[in-house]
């Protein structure tokens, strides 16, 4: 048992579950406007994934840069009491709920295997310069208002 105890296993567990929803509700929100105005039989670019990794990777990037800005490691023994609680159930729960490594993957495998080549490339590219770009600008606003 960590030195948060099952309390502090509970906060990130619902944050995860959080975060799951949230990457769930964005994609389907997203997805369902991309089907309507699509026409039948058409390839969809997986936006709401997307937007959701990208979403994540801010959260994330900020969350770092607030716990590094306020003197909070990543070290086991640093994450104990409630700001270390807070950091992990913003990172490990709502942007690791939030953010989705294996649907990304099969997003970008599936068009790849139907044809749609160019747009999987650029799933990945905007992907990977989306979130790398999202995590910089979160974690430089975080440090702005700190």
């Amino acid at each position: 048992m960590s030195q948060l105890g099952l309390g502090g296993f509970l906060v990130i567990a619902l944050a995860g579950a959080v975060g799951a929803l949230g990457r769930y509700l964005l994609d389907v929100y997203v997805s369902a406007g991309q089907h309507r105005r699509a026409q039948s039989g058409t390839r969809v670019f997986p936006l709401g994934i997307l937007a959701a990794n990208t979403v994540a990777c801010f959260l994330v990037g900020a969350a770092a840069a607030w716990a590094g800005n306020h003197g909070i490691g990543w070290a086991a023994g640093s994450l104990s009491g409630v700001p270390g609680l807070l950091v992990l159930a913003l990172v490990l729960g709502i942007g690791g709920g939030l953010s989705t490594m294996s649907t990304f993957v099969v997003a970008a495998v599936s068009l790849w295997r139907s044809g749609a080549r160019a747009m999987a490339a650029t799933y990945l590219g905007l992907t990977l310069g989306a979130g790398l770009a999202a995590g910089l600008l979160g974690g430089l606003l975080a440090t702005l208002l700190s």
